[in-house]
């Protein structure tokens, strides 16, 4: 069982840590079934612990992977079969099982898995995007030692999933349907846009980038952006973010940018070193930059003060964001709120 430890990288060295867990798999590939054990990951910033399976109480629900409640230290945590959440039906919660113990976004839930096997530190910028939209549980991959694939779980895309199945009313106040879809390619969102045509006003209205390797949280904050009458520019990396931003030419879209809305976890480079660099360039030191994430707490707030950011809230928390909005934007702007 691996053990839980305070990072001791720095802020903006663009490193993370990885537990390593498996799910197994049955093929049938020939007359007989083959289990095929698949190498995922967790960052290691949303796990507060690994345990031992505990007594799991059942509980009435719609979706199949939630196995129950566990009391930890007097607080009932949800325990969701994992491999069964990533269709997996096969693989059999055993007395050797351990759960992840997970809080993100201000919620704490137990992801039920066979066991771990270590904690990796890597570089995001060894991260690829999903080859696919499709694999929308996945946030990024790897190609680790023996040409194998470590595939970065979405941890809240699975819960919003599950609440969606169950009748619960997900993580957020935020109204989230089918994600857009996106150009993992170049990194900008094929509905990336400085203009709205219906708009009278719309050289007036500051001009937000945002950041998000998530369609759905991507999607989310747009319309929060729009409904506020802001103008966007949507990348799905903060690397080709960057890039364009500091190639801007005097004129263009970019270089009409106001503020920034940035996710943190986004293969190639996070969000915090994406804002140390944003911080050292001559050209945009001085652009207010939101960063938003599910990482909660005081750890992960003064990481983003470190690095430079001017906010730090919860991903597609609708208040602390319309919050921090008003604090970076120009006091000369008359947008709704």
């Amino acid at each position: 069982m691996v053990s839980i430890g305070r990072p001791m990288f720095q802020v903006g060295s663009n490193i993370f840590e990885l537990i390593e867990f498996t799910a197994t798999k049955t093929s049938a590939v020939t007359s007989s079934d083959r289990k095929t054990p698949i190498l995922y990951g967790v960052n290691v910033a949303k796990v507060r612990e690994v345990i031992r399976l505990p007594t799991i109480v059942p509980c009435l629900t719609n979706a199949p992977e939630v196995l129950g409640v566990f009391n930890l230290r007097g607080a009932p945590i949800p325990a969701i079969h994992l491999a069964k959440a990533l269709g997996y039906d096969d693989e059999v919660v055993t007395p050797t099982s351990q759960v992840i113990v997970t809080e993100f976004s201000s919620r704490k839930a137990g992801f039920v898995v066979a066991g771990t096997r270590r904690i990796r530190r890597v570089s995001w910028d060894k991260v690829l995007p999903p080859s696919s939209d499709a694999f929308n549980t996945i946030t990024g991959m790897m190609l680790i030692e023996n040409q194998d694939f470590i595939f970065i779980l979405d941890f809240e895309r699975i819960l919003l999933d599950i609440e969606s199945r169950s009748g619960g009313q997900g993580t957020s106040s935020f109204a989230i349907d089918n994600p857009m879809n996106s150009n993992q390619n170049t990194g900008m969102a094929n509905s990336a846009t400085a203009n709205n045509n219906n708009s009278q006003n719309n050289s007036k209205r500051p001009l937000i980038l945002v950041v998000d390797d998530s369609p759905t949280a991507r999607r989310a904050i747009c319309e929060l952006l729009r409904g506020m009458q802001l103008d966007i520019i949507e990348y799905t990396n903060a690397e080709a973010a960057w890039q364009d931003l500091s190639n801007s030419e005097p004129g263009s879209d970019l270089s009409k940018v106001q503020l920034i809305v940035s996710d943190v976890e986004m293969p190639k480079l996070d969000g915090y070193s994406f804002v140390k660099r944003i911080r050292g360039s001559e050209k945009l030191k001085k652009m207010p930059i939101i960063l938003h994430s599910s990482l909660t707490g005081d750890v992960n707030k003064e990481r983003a003060k470190q690095a430079g950011a001017d906010a730090y809230v919860g991903k597609l928390n609708r208040k602390e964001i319309v919050e921090a909005l008003k604090a970076a934007l120009p006091p000369s702007w008359t947008g709704a709120s």
